[in-house]
């Protein structure tokens, strides 16, 4: 009678270990994702941070290039409308795979009207050699690069956080937390190329 009180007694000492192991470990491992999880919304809200500054630099540009090219209305019009759709997206309360993929396409867009701009420079010698239009060319190849590093960023622990969520045993973890893989912010190489004039001094 002891016997079966030792064993039942170790029985439920053992169980109530494995219980506690188990609970430790799930938590610990959620734990782990949520950290990931948070370290790809940092990531990310830097890369909206970078393409925000471009998008307010923008309507300067435009209006110093106009007051030489008052002529080149759509190339205007069309900064205009991409600099309004970004403004919408990037303030909006969606962190998904969707506004990645818009974003990423919206970039892609703003970066070839910015490369129209500055291609319609080239016509105007006067505005090539304008201060004020020089220090916004900088300052917007500048938030380009700062793009391009918060992207890699953002892509970097996009790239730890799935790559967590497929190991054993965080997979099983990540599939009763309902935790999902993000989308990665991939944009066209040729899109980074710097926007540079040819300048004749």
């Amino acid at each position: 009678m002891e016997t079966k009180k030792g064993v039942t007694g170790y029985l439920l000492l053992f169980t109530g270990v494995l219980f506690l192991v188990i609970v430790g470990w799930f938590a610990l491992s959620y734990n782990s994702i949520v950290t990931k999880e948070e370290r790809v919304k940092t990531a990310w809200s830097q890369v909206e941070s970078t393409m925000q500054r471009k998008v307010d630099l923008l309507p300067n540009l435009v209006s110093v290039v106009k007051r030489y090219a008052a002529h080149e209305k759509e190339v205007f019009e069309k900064i205009a409308a991409l600099r309004a759709e970004a403004g919408s997206l990037l303030h909006s309360a969606d962190n998904g795979e969707m506004k990645v993929q818009k974003l990423t396409a919206l970039q892609k867009q703003m970066n070839a009207a910015t490369g129209r701009l500055f291609a319609v420079a080239e016509n105007y010698p006067d505005l090539r050699s304008s201060e004020q239009f020089l220090q916004l060319q900088s300052q917007i190849e500048g938030a380009e690069n700062r793009i391009n590093i918060t992207r890699m960023q953002f892509n970097e622990a996009v790239g730890e956080y799935n790559a967590y969520l497929r190991h054993i045993p965080a997979n099983i973890v990540a599939a009763l937390g309902g935790f999902k893989p993000k989308a990665y912010f991939e944009a066209d190489k040729a899109v980074h190329k710097k926007l540079k004039l040819k300048l004749e001094l």
